[in-house]
């Protein structure tokens, strides 16, 4: 069975690597039908890149519009980018991407057909500015809703989706969320089947200008855990995101998984609902040392 993939990649003053990064996805050995580009207001000729790319190759499809930041800018090329695909992957301006990661993506994803929401999510690799290797990104313990709840594994530029993800997702996008690839993996967590893939697909490409960078450094990770939780005024708190997924997604997830975002949501309240959350958690991080540092930020309000 041909299977059809819509690539959606998401630009803003990239330029400099993103002629790179267009052909990794075009010399994937599962061909893509479709490679959706939107520019967020790029000020670096990103758009003419792109524009060029779609004259010359008709499979390059621009799509235009407002700034609206990273997350937007997806959920914009989710809702926008077809309805004739199997499979919809995103894309990072600045990385390259292995030959075959579509097509062990669509693999994993086909073995338990398309009826079932299921998002792909693989390891990277990090790299520097000229792909020169510095190491691999975390291996999770497992992936599932109670995870998901307060930590991302699924790195945007490796997540793939199915049809059903998609429609799932494309129907109730959220007013607000930390980052796109971690309300999908949320989301598909709660309500279908997420897989890790233990083998990299992408070079993930580290540098100054990166709207999220990684590392392979458990004290750096830490370090990073940390600071955002630090941070006097976080754009959006773990506890938001749960929130806007309780409107979005609350009366369709199973009574047991409503139990436990139920609960989870008591880190709102005063001291002793922090306490008493604390003593009978069901999320977790996948390190234990980022499960004490979440379980000290509950109890400070900081969640």
């Amino acid at each position: 069975m041909k299977y059809r993939v819509n690539v959606l990649l998401a630009t803003y003053n990239g330029v400099r690597h993103l002629r790179e990064q267009l052909q990794s996805i075009k010399a994937q050995t599962l061909q893509v039908a479709r490679i959706s580009v939107r520019d967020d207001g790029s000020m670096d000729g990103s758009d003419l890149l792109v524009q060029e790319e779609s004259e010359d190759c008709p499979d390059v499809r621009r799509l235009q519009g407002p700034r609206l930041g990273a997350a937007n800018s997806f959920f914009t090329l989710l809702d926008n980018c077809g309805d004739e695909y199997d499979y919809f992957a995103f894309a990072d301006q600045d990385d390259v991407w292995l030959p075959d990661k579509i097509e062990r993506a669509v693999l994993s994803l086909s073995r338990d057909g398309i009826e079932e929401p299921a998002m792909y999510c693989s390891r990277v690799e990090y790299v520097d500015e000229s792909l020169g290797h510095i190491g691999y990104s975390q291996i999770p313990k497992k992936v599932d809703f109670t995870n998901a709840l307060v930590e991302n594994v699924a790195i945007g530029c490796t997540v793939v989706l199915n049809r059903s993800a998609r429609n799932l997702l494309r129907g109730r996008f959220p007013q607000k969320t930390i980052m796109h690839d971690w309300w999908c993996y949320l989301v598909v967590s709660a309500l279908g089947k997420v897989v890790f893939d233990e083998r990299p697909g992408v070079k993930y490409r580290q540098h100054s200008g990166n709207v999220v960078g990684g590392t392979s450094s458990r004290i750096e990770l830490f370090r990073r855990g940390i600071t955002r939780f630090a941070r006097r005024s976080p754009r959006v708190l773990l506890s938001d995101q749960a929130i806007e997924f309780h409107r979005c997604f609350g009366d369709s997830i199973t009574p047991q998984k409503k139990r436990i975002l139920d609960r989870f949501l008591t880190v709102r309240g005063n001291l002793w609902a922090r306490l008493c959350y604390n003593a009978t958690m069901d999320v977790w991080r996948q390190s234990w040392i980022d499960t004490a540092t979440l379980r000290t930020m509950i109890l400070m309000g900081r969640v």
